[in-house]
């Protein structure tokens, strides 16, 4: 069976914008060129302006235990991003899992026609946000004749659904991100596991790969635009009417809830 591309990214779409889901089809994207290409006519198809990214699956050791062939990003648009607390309708978002997450922002832009970036490169272009991610799909449980695929989820946007950005940081070069305390719980639950180790990299690390990964696409990483970039907690389960509260360290406390 052929695989429709603009097919799939048109149903991707319309589901992300009227809060509906899609089966998982038969034939799905074979690689990771062609799951990109239906993210991006996806994204072309919703039509928002697109104000960041996130990713999925940044570490190898992530990528790995999980079967994923490298990192997993998508889109963050404009009417989905949230300052310090946020509200999102359960009507919008499927199978809903928040995360936390070290934001960082591009506030100077890059030179222009850059090949590359290197970590020296952003170091002074970018602040840090402590920030949640709430992750989700299009597609429908339990449905199609076969199990979702890393392709299935970058083209669905990377299975992002929404974010919350705390307040910037200028001064972030002194922070310990490898032992930062991240307390999060859901209405007041037990704290979420947070993760260690191999599994917490350098946030401007990951952002260098993630925009030279862009720039190999021709996408441009603008001033302005924002990085998630990947869990620092337990992917958990978030359903109508719960609320997210986190605090990394001393910073300000976030939040997120899921309306009906």
């Amino acid at each position: 069976m052929n695989f429709d591309i603009d097919r799939l990214a048109g149903d991707l779409a319309a589901a992300w914008s009227d809060g509906s889901t899609i089966p998982l089809p038969e034939t799905g994207p074979a690689d990771r060129a062609t799951a990109y290409a239906v993210q991006d006519k996806m994204a072309a198809a919703i039509g928002t302006k697109v104000v960041g990214w996130k990713v999925g699956a940044p570490a190898k050791e992530v990528q790995m235990f999980e079967g994923h062939d490298g990192p997993i990003p998508g889109r963050i648009f404009e009417d989905r991003l949230f300052e310090g607390n946020g509200s999102v309708s359960a009507r919008l978002i499927h199978s809903a899992k928040v995360e936390c997450e070290y934001g960082m922002r591009l506030v100077e832009a890059l030179p222009p026609k850059i090949e590359t970036v290197t970590r020296s490169m952003l170091e002074d272009r970018v602040v840090f946000h402590p920030a949640i991610e709430l992750a989700s799909t299009r597609y429908a449980p339990g449905t199609g004749n076969r199990v979702m695929m890393t392709f299935d989820g970058i083209a669905d946007n990377g299975t992002g659904g929404a974010a919350v950005l705390g307040a910037p940081v200028e001064d972030w070069r002194s922070l310990n991100f490898s032992n930062m305390n991240i307390h999060a719980t859901i209405d007041g639950s037990p704290p979420i596991q947070a993760y260690s180790d191999v599994y917490r990299l350098h946030p401007l690390d990951v952002m260098v790969d993630i925009i030279n990964d862009l720039i190999a696409r021709g996408i441009d990483f603008e001033a302005g635009m924002f990085l998630l970039t990947g869990s620092m907690t337990l992917p958990t389960p978030f359903r109508a009417g719960q609320t997210l509260t986190v605090r990394h360290d001393a910073f300000p406390e976030i939040s997120l809830t899921m309306t009906a």
